[in-house]
């Protein structure tokens, strides 16, 4: 017993010596003008001056936080969606879902159909209510949701020991039960991976009410010229009548886009590359954007190394659109969407692209003819952002945040 307490007081001198040496180290390391130390230092007086200890930690991106961003304050809410279900995510599981807006109410639907709803007043209570939608729905994985007008329009999987078969059906929107039909089927034994969150992107075609645009994603084979060929639906963006549901290739040689945007004006597409070279694209008919001769990317059995490159360095070269602009390294890059100018003075004629393994959003001006990007702004968010939509009304930002299973909210500060 005497030899515990003997042991006890060691240990104790021990650390009290350990951490006063330590301090010094610290006061010395702030004080240090060694040119090599200067972003620790930046850091720790930054930890120390805003008390963001614990913060500072979990951050492997060593970002500011917010709501500081760099001429604007946010307020950033979390709101914990606990009826969300686990599902197969990037390495990982995760909690992923989708945002639309109808009537002032926000719907929420998750990998496996769940629908859900609440009106945007009511996310302010302490004591949130979300409603269930019924439907008859009958994909096994949900790949993309749509509203336009009253009507909602869903992009999943069905999934056979067979094969997989990528639908798109529509129900017109109704709270006490959504009834889907049929809109198209479409098969391949080379791009519909069996679980992965790839192929699927929905969105009007240039505000024409029975026109949409779907992406495909390319093969498995990263070899494949399918993804360039007419005679294949890999790598494609198809343009698809939902009256006569009938469809055609509007582009191709793409790798997987996960966001789309369009207007009347433009059609602008998110796309993930192999290692690295995620690509911000602007599509246009009929035309080719290299997948898989050339992109900014490269295979990750290369890593770094000085081989020759797998893809070639220049789109346009070879007969390819050029990206608006390719991130190096990768993003993860997921959802893109105009930000209405009624968010900020400060954010006019902006855009915001979400990413997934970044867990940042990007805002984004692009020049007047969408062919190069004039700045974007990186404001950390700390989480796989899936999903992203913007309420005109409460002038908040609302993000699918799939790693923790949250709603993610971003609003000015008052």
């Amino acid at each position: 017993m005497k030899s515990l307490k003997i042991f006890n007081k060691i240990l104790l001198i021990i650390l009290y010596i350990l951490f006063f040496l330590a301090s010094i180290y610290l006061v010395f390391l702030i004080n240090s003008k060694d040119p090599k130390d200067v972003d620790m230092r930046r850091t720790l007086k930054s930890i120390l001056k805003n008390n963001t200890f614990n913060l500072n930690i979990f951050n492997d991106y060593n970002e500011k936080f917010l709501p500081k961003t760099q001429f604007i304050n946010l307020n950033f809410e979390r709101i914990n969606l606990d009826f969300l279900n686990l599902n197969r995510c990037y390495e990982r599981n995760c909690y992923t879902f989708y945002l639309e807006q109808h009537q002032n109410n926000l719907i929420l639907t998750d990998r496996f159909g769940i629908f859900k709803y609440i009106n945007f007043n009511e996310l302010n209570k302490v004591k949130l209510n979300f409603q269930s939608i019924k439907s008859n729905l009958k994909l096994d994985t949900i790949l993309d949701t749509f509203i336009i007008d009253d009507h909602i329009y869903v992009s999943g999987k069905k999934i056979t020991n067979d094969e997989v078969v990528l639908s798109v059906v529509k129900a017109k929107i109704d709270y006490e039960e959504l009834n889907f039909e049929n809109l198209i089927n479409l098969k391949s034994t080379q791009c519909f991976f069996r679980h992965s969150i790839h192929s699927g992107k929905i969105q009007s075609y240039k505000n024409y009410r029975n026109k949409i645009i779907l992406s495909i994603n390319s093969s498995a084979d990263n070899e494949g010229m399918e993804n360039l060929s007419s005679d294949s639906i890999c790598g494609k963006i198809l343009l698809i009548n939902v009256e006569n549901k009938n469809y055609e290739i509007y582009s191709n040689g793409h790798r997987n886009i996960i966001g789309l945007y369009s207007d009347e004006n433009i059609i602008l597409a998110t796309e993930h590359g192999p290692f690295a070279g995620d690509e911000i694209n602007n599509i246009k008919q009929g035309l080719s954007y290299g997948w898989p001769v050339a992109s900014y990317g490269e295979k990750y059995s290369r890593g770094q190394s000085n081989e020759s490159p797998n893809y070639k360095k220049n789109h346009k070269k070879f007969g390819f659109e050029e990206p608006i602009f390719s991130f190096i390294p990768a993003i993860g890059i997921s959802e893109i969407i105009k930000l209405p100018n009624n968010f900020s003075e400060m954010w006019q004629d902006n855009f915001l692209v979400a990413s997934l393994n970044g867990k940042h959003l990007y805002r984004v001006r692009f020049d007047d003819n969408f062919e190069k990007i004039i700045y974007h702004e990186k404001i950390f968010i700390g989480d796989r952002i899936r999903d992203i939509i913007y309420n005109f009304d409460s002038k908040k930002i609302y993000m699918s945040l799939e790693q923790g299973g949250d709603l993610g909210i971003l609003s000015l500060s008052k």
